[in-house]
């Protein structure tokens, strides 16, 4: 009686174990099977909404991520995410280093009467911030308007690296003296910082036309109709004097 009741016992584990082996390796099956062809599958939808997109690559960095303004990728350079900072809507760019290389934003803020508004499509230098920027850029104020739209192409110094710069410029912010802390940022930048070689478009002053600046980010040459309508051609020497080629004052 004892071994056909330890037979019998025997036989319902052997018979839970297999029925448990089959479970399971049904339920391990659909999941992996569910798993491979998710990737492969492609969903056709008329209409998505959403608050934030981010296309990765097959490293799982960063590509291209196209957010509102709460929930903007904050910037990426160096392997490393930059702190949280307030960004403007629209799509921020990463090359296949996964670090930030330019962007399409766009913003506008209502503010005690003045109004501020624009739109900046951007290239970024390597390791840097922008050097082609399209801009439109509105700011209303006491009934005027001071609107600027253009072109504009920047340069940053061989070998800048943003990461760097702003750590130099963190070290330097804590320099209690203000005169001191003005003068050591104002240096970092005129050795480190960019500057604007050209400028096509119209101005906050309400000319329009060729801006030219040499390496230094000194005015060289501009062709430009001024806010009066009246067309001008003028070079700048060394020393910042100007000279009119063209004038119908």
């Amino acid at each position: 009686m004892n071994n056909e009741q330890s037979t019998k016992n025997l036989e319902r584990r052997v018979n839970f174990l297999s029925m448990y082996a089959v479970i399971s390796a049904v339920i391990i099956s659909f999941f992996a099977f569910s798993s491979f062809t998710s990737k492969e599958k492609n969903e056709n939808f008329d209409e998505l909404v959403v608050k934030k997109i981010t296309i990765v690559g097959e490293d799982n960095l960063p590509r291209m991520v196209l957010s509102n303004e709460k929930r903007q990728h904050p910037g990426r350079m160096n392997g490393k995410e930059l702190a949280d900072r307030e960004r403007p809507s629209g799509i921020i760019f990463f090359n296949n280093d996964g670090d930030e290389c330019g962007g399409l934003v766009y913003k506008v803020k209502e503010k005690d009467g003045k109004i501020s508004s624009g739109m900046s499509f951007t290239m970024d230098n390597y390791k840097d911030d922008q050097v082609l920027q399209i801009l439109n850029d509105e700011y209303y104020t006491g009934g005027k308007a001071f609107v600027e739209r253009g072109i504009s192409i920047n340069q940053y110094p061989q070998g800048s690296n943003m990461e760097e710069r702003n750590k130099k410029l963190e070290e330097l912010r804590l320099i209690e003296n203000e005169n001191e802390r003005k003068i050591k940022i104002r240096e970092l930048m005129q050795n480190e910082g960019p500057v604007n070689r050209l400028f096509i478009g119209k101005t906050k002053g309400n000319s329009s036309g060729l801006f030219l600046a040499g390496p230094d980010g000194k005015p060289k040459m501009m062709i430009y109709v001024d806010e009066n309508g009246i067309p001008k051609i003028q070079t700048f020497s060394e020393n910042g004097d100007i000279k009119d080629f063209l004038s119908n004052q």
